[in-house]
């Protein structure tokens, strides 16, 4: 080795470390971008579980009304065959209401018919 050359030696390892000293700072930038991203999408993915949850109680809360729509809509049919069955029976009973008025009415009149004829 040639004491000339050491000028330039002296040179390229300066330049060799300035571009490691440059790798190295793109290095932590990336790292620190890998970790950036990361966090994000540990971020988003706890953003989509409590999302999935939330769909999960939204269903669950859609069936509860769902059952229980259902269960009045039964109760509603329920109560309607109950009032057209008691309906029929009202009709029934004033029929028979209004025939026993008539045999009434016709009973009374015999009894005062027997009477005027008595006295």
């Amino acid at each position: 080795m040639q004491v000339q050359d050491m000028p330039s030696l002296r040179a390229e390892l300066a330049q060799a470390q300035q571009g490691k000293a440059k790798q190295e700072e793109e290095i932590a930038a990336y790292e620190e971008q890998r970790q950036q991203l990361h966090w994000e999408l540990r971020k988003l993915q706890g953003a989509q579980e409590q999302s999935k949850q939330e769909a999960h109680i939204l269903e669950k809360r859609l069936q509860e009304l769902s059952s229980r729509a259902q269960q009045w809509q039964q109760l509603h049919e329920d109560s309607e065959r109950t009032l057209a069955t008691r309906e029929e029976e009202l009709v029934v009973c004033k029929v028979e209401l209004a025939f026993l008025k008539e045999k009434l009415s016709k009973a009374l009149e015999q009894v005062r018919d027997r009477n005027r004829q008595h006295h």
